[in-house]
């Protein structure tokens, strides 16, 4: 398969906007790493019981898995953007391959993390309805 000139000009042109997504991604994670570090002191200071039982320290470390798993598809979407980029300027087929494999892996990491949530919701919404049924 054979890519026009108009395809390799939207591959480089998204590739661009990858690059860019993904910078910005790592700038929210390293302020998510930065806030799980101060969270637990900033929610220390509040009354006794003002966080529902749960120990500052339990927000610290709820920032740093957010953080590690935002990383995932981040660094995929820029392994992506990188390669294709590279592919497009040195008519290299193999860089292509592996820049969109990365994209694939950045959707299938995105869809998975859907579904996750979806079910979760899905039996947040059952534990709540059975919650009110026997309140």
């Amino acid at each position: 398969m054979q890519l026009s000139d108009q395809a390799k000009q939207y591959l480089l042109e998204a590739s661009k906007w990858a690059n860019f997504i993904a910078i910005v991604g790592f700038i929210a994670i390293g302020l998510l790493i930065i806030m799980s570090f101060s969270i637990g002191t900033i929610l220390a200071s509040l009354p006794e019981g003002s966080l529902g039982g749960l120990p500052p320290k339990f927000f610290s470390f709820f920032y740093l898995i957010a953080a590690g798993i935002y990383f995932i598809p981040v660094f995929f979407l820029f392994q992506f953007g990188q390669k294709v980029k590279q592919a497009i300027v040195e008519d290299n087929h193999n860089l292509m391959t592996f820049g969109l494999k990365k994209l694939r892996s950045h959707y299938k990491f995105i869809g998975i993390l859907f579904i996750i949530f979806i079910a979760l919701y899905f039996f947040l919404i059952l534990f709540g309805a059975f919650s009110a049924l026997f309140v």
